[in-house]
């Protein structure tokens, strides 16, 4: 059509497949793929963004500042042991409160791919240590015959109606316990999630923005507690710095008072 179109592309990880991709959808050359602003990475390349075009907005994607980071050292020689140290941690962050019949926290439980634990076997553990409320696969929960019952499904854990809608009539003392992999985190939104627990260390620095920007989220408290083996302790350590977060040391005795 001899016509111009702007074309906005956002990813909390901009890399060259990434770039690569997105000149092969717009049918450039991958030398003229549009430049990237990464934020904090380029604050004076995107200052001058700013200046020529008051649309153009970049803002890096970070780990909320009222998430607080911990670690829990275990001995993770193998996958069973790693499994047992994450139900009873989660079973301590689950306990109900005073008077309550089951705990209204809502926790999220990611698998990573570096613990190599299957999902039912997880979710086998969690049920055998009785805990509660009973645990769930996080794509059963939102798996549905059709469409309209997917987005219903998704409705009700994240508790909105839509793009600019109000939230969804949910019980807001209601817990749950979901269960899922590293792999499908990203962008997923559960609202007023209390709590993550991260069975072993995640595949990069990337990766744990992602599971642990999952609480936290518009402005409220959230924990991420990591449970991994003393060796993984150590590198997960070393991204303190590019993280800029701090991972504090926790013993199992202290769980059920810290969460």
């Amino acid at each position: 059509t001899m016509g111009r179109v702007q074309v906005i592309a956002a990813s909390a990880t901009v890399g060259r497949p990434l770039r690569r991709e997105l000149s092969r959808v717009l049918g450039l050359h991958s030398s003229e793929c549009p430049e990237t602003i990464r934020g904090d990475d380029d604050t004076s390349k995107l200052r001058d963004k700013i200046k020529s075009d008051e649309k153009h907005v970049g803002r890096a994607v970070k780990i909320p500042p009222t998430v607080r980071n911990y670690v829990l050292p275990v001995d993770g020689s193998t996958a069973g042991s790693l499994l047992t140290s994450a139900a009873f941690a989660t079973k301590s962050i689950l306990q109900p409160a005073k008077g309550e019949s089951c705990s209204q926290k809502k926790v999220l439980v990611v698998l990573t791919r570096n613990c190599d634990i299957k999902l039912h076997n997880a979710l086998g553990a969690l049920q055998h240590f009785g805990i509660r409320p009973r645990p769930q696969s996080l794509l059963d929960v939102l798996e549905a015959d059709g469409a309209d019952r997917l987005v219903e499904a998704h409705r009700k854990v994240s508790r909105v109606e839509g793009v600019g809608g109000k939230q969804y009539s949910n019980d807001e003392g209601e817990g749950y316990l979901l269960v899922t992999h590293e792999d499908n985190v990203r962008g997923l939104h559960l609202d007023r999630l209390d709590a993550v627990v991260v069975v072993g260390r995640p595949g990069s620095p990337d990766e744990y923005t992602h599971i642990a920007g999952r609480t936290g989220r518009a402005g409220r408290k959230g924990s991420v507690l990591n449970i991994v083996s003393f060796e993984q302790a150590a590198a997960l350590a070393s991204w303190t710095k590019m993280l800029g977060v701090d991972f504090m040391p926790i013993d199992e005795s202290d769980i059920a008072s810290v969460f």
